[in-house]
């Protein structure tokens, strides 16, 4: 299945226009977990509370990850 991997802030979203193909969900929640943790590490403090949300091909939400302080 082709998910795509979007991040939304508080004031703006980046959307993931070319997605990647998973055969399992868990598999994709990882990249997600992954994707919000690599994120946390980032010196923007705009991420931080942000959300990396995880869709389908048909645009439906499957799950989100927030992005939190990198500890």
């Amino acid at each position: 299945m082709r998910l795509f991997f979007d991040v939304f802030m508080q004031h703006a979203s980046s959307y993931d226009y070319h997605g990647r193909y998973f055969g399992r969900t868990e598999d994709a929640a990882q990249m997600a977990e992954l994707i919000a943790a690599d994120l946390g590490f980032s010196e923007n403090d705009d991420l931080i509370g942000s959300q990396v949300r995880v869709r389908n091909a048909a645009g439906e939400t499957l799950f989100t990850v927030p992005v939190l302080v990198a500890a």
